[in-house]
């Protein structure tokens, strides 16, 4: 099996993922304006003012639309098809869209928009370690 690829932060991403690091789960929030957006960027791409800074959230959302994958596009994922993939809406920020692998979904049956999830994270330890959120369905 060929490595799956891992996350590089960035001056822009750092402290999403130290925050993951951490068990907790961010988006971005502007001062300026007071939308919150992710993933991080180094503008608001509401209002376009500098820096937005991360805001924790609960880690409960909603699923705002998904899809199931059934093909792998990259040789580091075949053994993971087929998977749910999803837009959640977190409770505490619903304008925000995360993409994310959905957890705890039979990958035979859709999954609903408006199903509960709720954040969990994956530890990839080693050279690069990082927590990577993944969303699981809530009971699933």
């Amino acid at each position: 099996m060929t490595a799956r690829p891992r996350p590089v932060p960035d001056p822009t991403s750092g402290a999403y993922w130290a925050a993951a690091g951490r068990g907790e789960l961010t988006v971005a929030q502007c001062d300026a304006c007071g939308r919150a957006h992710h993933p991080p960027e180094p503008a608001c791409p509401a209002c376009g003012a500098d820096g937005p800074r991360p805001r924790v959230v609960s880690g409960r959302g909603t699923v705002f639309a998904a899809c199931v994958v059934r093909q792998a596009f990259d040789a580091a994922f075949a053994d993971a098809v087929p998977y749910h993939l999803a837009l959640v809406a977190p409770d505490d920020a619903p304008e925000v869209r995360i993409l994310t692998n959905l957890l705890g979904a039979d990958a035979a049956e859709p999954v609903p928009v408006g199903t509960p999830v709720e954040v969990g994270f994956e530890r990839l330890d080693g050279p690069g370690a990082v927590a990577l959120p993944q969303f699981r369905v809530v009971g699933g």
